[in-house]
């Protein structure tokens, strides 16, 4: 059996990257931020259980309180990259942005470095 090599694609040019600092700076804000609305539920979810909920829902909480553990994990990794990366890394982050839904996450991460471009609005999701 060969490894064959993965399919190559363009590199955008050195103006169109992005420091990889950055952009673990700003994933790491997106993360903290989904950490955040999690605790919210917890807190809310925590309120309407006080009543007595059956233990199956209780896991479901426990569930949701690692949720948020793991997110503010996560984002505190990724700010620590930012703290430590070189300022020679960079890269396009265009492929990375391809196919997200929400159009203000797009925004977020791409944070002006493309002026004058429009997000498609996606969906949200609600369950």
């Amino acid at each position: 059996m060969t490894a064959s090599p993965l399919p190559s694609t363009p590199i955008a040019p050195p103006e169109d990257h992005l420091p990889v600092g950055e952009l673990s700076r700003r994933l790491a804000a997106e993360l903290a931020s989904a950490a955040a609305l999690c605790q919210d539920c917890e807190h809310i979810a925590g309120d309407l259980a006080q009543g007595g909920a059956a233990l199956a829902n209780l896991t479901r909480l426990q569930a949701l309180d690692e949720l948020s553990q793991r997110l503010h994990g996560l984002s505190a990794v990724l700010q620590r990259i930012s703290q430590h990366a070189s300022g020679e890394w960079s890269m396009s982050i265009e492929p990375l942005l391809e196919g997200l839904g929400l159009a203000d996450l797009v925004v977020r991460l791409r944070a002006n470095e493309t002026a004058g471009w429009q997000a498609e609005a996606g969906e949200l999701d609600f369950f």
